[in-house]
C-alpha cells in the first residue's frame, strides 16, 4: 500500500477554494450557452395594432448569452426606437424590454427591430407583446 503525504497549508487552501468557485461559475456560463429562451406568455390585444405611449413591450431574442450581448441588443433596441425608455435585455430569460415613449405602429416597430437586431447576429423570436 503506497501512502502519499502532501502537506497542505492554509493558502493552498484558499487557492483550491477560489478554484473551485470559478469551476462552479464556469459550469454556469456553460450552462447558459446551451439553455435555449422561451417566449413567455404575452397578453396583447389582437384587434389593435398600435403600441400607445406607456405600453411596456417585451420581445424574446435568440442567441444572447452573456452581458456584453445584453449591451449591443440595448443599444440596437435605443437605435431602432431612440425614444424608447426603460430599455433592458437579459441573456438568462432571453427577454429584452423597453416602454413606449410614442404610439407607434405595430408592424413599423417589428420592422425597426429587425432592422436594428438581425445583422448583429440575434434573431427575434416570437412576438412583440404588450405585458402587464
Amino acid at each position: 500500500m503506497i501512502h502519499f503525504s502532501v502537506p497542505v497549508n492554509r493558502a493552498d487552501i484558499i487557492i483550491l477554494s477560489i478554484l473551485g468557485i470559478m469551476f462552479i461559475l464556469g459550469l454556469r456560463v456553460v450552462r447558459s450557452f446551451f439553455k435555449k429562451p422561451v417566449a413567455p406568455k404575452m397578453v396583447s390585444d389582437s384587434g389593435d395594432i398600435t403600441f400607445h405611449k406607456g405600453d411596456k413591450l417585451h420581445i424574446v431574442i435568440d442567441g444572447m448569452m452573456c452581458g456584453m450581448c445584453e449591451s449591443h441588443i440595448k443599444d440596437a433596441i435605443r437605435k431602432a426606437v431612440p425614444e424608447a425608455k426603460d430599455v433592458t435585455a437579459s441573456h438568462e430569460s432571453g427577454e429584452a424590454g423597453f416602454t413606449m415613449a410614442e404610439e407607434e405602429n405595430r408592424e413599423v416597430l417589428i420592422g425597426k427591430l429587425h432592422a436594428a437586431i438581425d445583422p448583429l447576429g440575434y434573431r427575434i423570436i416570437g412576438d412583440i407583446g404588450v405585458k402587464h
